[in-house]
């Protein structure tokens, strides 16, 4: 246990959830900068919140009387707080902060950055990027504090809304600090909101020696790795924009740069399309920034770049509630296990097949992509399901091979774990591999586990001609795992001993642009 002359910072979260997620980013992004940290759940604040002198209150929209006198006790002790996304009025009268209410972004990219208006305190980044969709409005009481922070869209044009506000009780962020945009800025800023408190604990000077010593580091290891031709390079762009949205062709020739040879780009789902679709609902994407899947494969033409269009299949994600409602009367929704409709489209349904078919049909014969991706090709956990439920999904795996004929590819994400996905989703992706109904497949492999790894590509090589087509996903940034680039390296130096076709990077954002590519290309991807 850390004694109490190390206790600097606590991070206030449920133990599970969402929640629990974002904690674990900042304290990810605080273990990084060398500040001890622990979590502690809301209802141990008033026993936990002894020696700390920093608390990161996260998902406390509503807390309890209780929870409200252990945070007011732990102001009167000197503590400060840093606070994420809170409707509390109480909360926000301690904090000295006058809340303005929710708001919802006007248009796609309307919040994209952070731009700070303050150099105090010390290590503040001059900007962050960072997609927000949602804010809980607020500013500073008069005279009680001031605006660090505030949003600017993707296009640079300023917004004028807070981001990030100081006060005598601490700081105060109008939405949460996410995972995704800029993950190194976002490390520095957690250290300089400590540091401001407690300047031992942190300083930007150690800071920039840290960062400069680990580059040295990176760029000395990745500089002695091989490269090997032939490969598949692959990245997801889970956006559907690209790294600058309205711009493709700067994406374009970063990815070029990079010696990547493929892009899955997630134009459309059962809920949405960032194209002029017939079949699918156009999405504000596309009204607003127009066909994102044209752009794309123009940017991309003579790049050497291979575009594949990802589709969402069987899930309603991203679509808009009038949509999911529609889908529900038209009994195209799974039901739960424990009752009530899942976001899952049910596989077993000719409708929701033809529909999702169509969508395959219209994207492979419109545009000179490569080929067309799918995901989400699987039935929903804890859904109801048909005793022959893997069978659905295979014969729509089949049906979207007859709508994109070759030359065009057919590839597909699947789950890592095989035969157990067969079983839990319906996934029996070997069987299509051996069919021949896709060209490749990528499992899904994110983990940081070198055993896991290797358990998973193992069993996915079990056949020669399986492992030559199947391109191996690797969680740079997902859910599952946090990558840095020495991770990136040696998960592909390992998939390349069992003979798969190439890797997949998740995902195309700024921690894969600034703190992955970079250093792959000085080497494994030469």
């Amino acid at each position: 246990m850390l004694s109490s002359l190390l206790l600097a910072v606590a991070v206030v979260s449920q133990p599970t959830g969402y929640d629990a997620s974002l904690a674990g980013h900042l304290r990810r992004w605080l273990e990084g900068e060398k500040i001890p940290v622990r979590t502690v759940a809301p209802a141990q604040m008033v026993t936990q919140l002894a020696q700390e002198k920093v608390a990161f209150l996260v998902g406390l929209s509503n807390p309890s009387a209780d929870e409200m006198r252990a945070l007011k006790s732990f102001r009167a002790r000197g503590g400060k707080l840093v606070v994420f996304h809170s409707a509390s009025t109480a909360l926000a009268d301690l904090m000295d902060v006058k809340q303005n209410g929710y708001a919802a972004a006007p248009y796609p990219g309307a919040w994209s950055r952070m731009d700070f208006v303050s150099r105090v305190p010390e290590g503040l980044p001059s900007a962050i990027r960072q997609t927000s969709s949602v804010l809980l409005r607020a500013a500073p009481k008069p005279g009680k504090g001031r605006v660090l922070a505030t949003w600017t869209d993707r296009r640079g044009r300023a917004t004028g809304e807070p981001a990030w506000i100081a006060t005598g009780g601490g700081y105060w962020m109008t939405h949460i600090l996410s995972a995704d945009g800029d993950e190194d800025l976002k490390a520095q800023l957690v250290g300089a909101l400590v540091g401001s408190v407690e300047p031992k604990r942190w300083s930007y000077a150690a800071h920039q020696a840290r960062v400069e010593a680990k580059a040295r580091e990176l760029r000395s290891y990745a500089a002695r790795q091989v490269s090997r031709q032939g490969e598949i390079r692959a990245v997801w762009d889970h956006s559907g924009c690209g790294l600058y949205p309205g711009n493709w062709p700067k994406t374009i020739a970063l990815l070029k740069s990079a010696k990547v040879t493929d892009i899955f780009v997630n134009v459309a789902g059962a809920g949405f399309a960032h194209y002029p679709s017939t079949v699918l609902p156009r999405s504000k994407t596309f009204e607003q920034e127009g066909d994102q899947l044209a752009a794309c494969v123009a940017a991309a033409k003579g790049s050497g770049i291979r575009v594949h269009a990802w589709l969402l299949a069987f899930t309603s994600s991203r679509a808009t509630p009038d949509r999911v409602e529609a889908f529900r009367r038209r009994g195209w929704l799974l039901k739960k296990t424990g009752g009530g409709f899942s976001e899952f489209l049910d596989p077993a349904n000719p409708a929701v097949r033809e529909y999702l078919l169509a969508a395959v049909a219209e994207m492979s014969s419109r545009y000179a992509v490569a080929g067309v991706h799918l995901d989400f090709v699987r039935w929903g956990e804890g859904t109801v399901r048909p005793a022959d439920a893997a069978a659905h999904v295979t014969r729509f795996v089949a049906d979207a091979r007859r709508r994109a004929p070759r030359p065009k590819w057919l590839t597909a994400a699947v789950y890592g774990s095989y035969p157990k996905c067969v079983a839990s989703v319906g996934q029996d992706w070997t069987a299509w591999l051996d069919a021949g109904v896709v060209d490749y497949v990528a499992p899904m492999d994110y983990t940081e586990s070198t055993l896991k790894l290797t358990e998973l590509l193992v069993q996915q090589a079990s056949k020669k001609s399986r492992a030559r087509r199947t391109i191996v996903g690797i969680g740079v940034t997902a859910n599952e795992s946090r990558l840095d680039a020495r991770q990136v390296i040696d998960q592909i130096n390992l998939t390349r001993k069992f003979g798969f076709a190439g890797n997949a990077l998740f995902d195309l954002d700024v921690t894969l642009e600034k703190q992955v590519l970079p250093y792959l290309s000085l080497g494994v991807w030469k």
